[in-house]
């Protein structure tokens, strides 16, 4: 307990260093309820020395969004993850420690990390107007480590959070658990809500969702796969518009991040019918390793019209059964 302490003082003092979060705040503007545009961030998950070389990435970022007069940024699975170079070395890896060790490194770090980035994202989301979706980090909550993403509105408001559900092995041997309880409730009026990577692959994500409302699904990663390839990618978001008609999107964080080889593209998808080419890929990073991010544009309006069509044909059970399936505890104890 004495070493974690320490470890969270330690990398608080070196975020100090990074200053204060700006205090602009953009012009208040109206929210569009129907066409709204979209970008996705692909990110260089690489160690940093610096924390203003992440404050400058990251507000590169937000102002490329906004140059592209977008309304909503979404970013990657744990973004603030690269600010641990400030307290290891860049030849660190995870896979050569023990699993306790790294559990210890990472509840040590969670809340001066939490903090940072929340305090950050949530300035420059009110500095350029943007509603964002943080990405993810880790949050320590009654001693509980979880993997979790927020989303703020365009004051940097939180609006809404959500923890993953299922966790990948790694995750589960370095101490982070599941989420507990409900679905968050969806933002409107877009119905924005959001999962955590692998979360996308299992079809009642979403259809628990879209019985809450939600039209708008953010899916921030960080796939461990040295190899990318299009068929592991299409497993997730991709497939979930598919069966149940949303908006799909999905940022990436990508490059090597303590021994850990990320890959994966930043991607807007729609049901295949509701894009021009039929492919239900409205955009999509040309490459799986990268910094950068991607637009498109989406008719919510359009979106609602085809989705009362598909359901009228294909119907899923209701809210309380599929909500049963991961929180009714008898269920659990089988």
């Amino acid at each position: 307990m004495v070493a974690r302490l320490s470890l969270s003082a330690y990398l608080g003092f070196k975020l100090a260093r990074a200053g204060t979060p700006p205090s602009e705040q953009a012009a208040p503007a109206p929210v569009p309820v129907d066409r709204i545009k979209i970008a996705a961030v692909q990110w260089l998950a690489e160690p940093v020395k610096n924390p203003n070389e992440w404050t400058e990435r990251v507000e590169a970022l937000f102002r490329a969004a906004a140059a592209a007069h977008c309304h909503l940024v979404v970013f990657p699975e744990y973004l603030p993850m690269s600010l641990l170079g400030l307290i290891m070395p860049e030849t660190a890896g995870a896979h050569t420690l023990t699993d306790a060790t790294v559990a210890e490194v990472l509840k040590g770090t969670a809340r001066p990390l939490y903090t940072f980035w929340v305090r950050w994202m949530a300035a420059f989301a009110r500095k350029y107007g943007l509603v964002t979706v943080a990405g993810s980090g880790l949050v320590l909550e009654r001693g509980r480590l979880y993997n979790q993403t927020v989303w703020l509105d365009a004051q940097g408001r939180m609006a809404g959070r959500q923890s993953k559900m299922h966790p990948l092995p790694d995750e589960r041997r370095w101490g982070v658990v599941p989420a507990t309880g409900p679905l968050s409730n969806p933002m409107q009026p877009w119905g924005l809500a959001g999962v955590v990577c692998n979360d996308a692959t299992y079809f009642e994500s979403f259809r628990m969702l879209a019985h809450k409302g939600a039209r708008v699904i953010a899916v921030p990663i960080a796939d461990p796969e040295s190899r990318y390839t299009v068929g592991k990618a299409r497993r997730g978001c991709f497939s979930a518009v598919q069966d149940v008609p949303m908006v799909g999107v999905v940022s990436a964080a990508t490059g090597r991040l303590f021994g850990m080889r990320l890959t994966g593209k930043a991607g807007i998808y729609l049901p295949e019918e509701l894009t021009p080419d039929s492919s239900g890929v409205l955009a999509e990073s040309l490459q799986p390793v990268g910094e950068g991010l991607v637009t498109g544009v989406v008719s919510l309006a359009q979106l609602s019209a085809f989705r009362e069509r598909h359901q009228a044909s294909h119907p899923v059970p209701p809210d309380d059964f599929m909500d049963a399936l991961y929180h009714n505890e008898e269920a659990q104890q089988c």
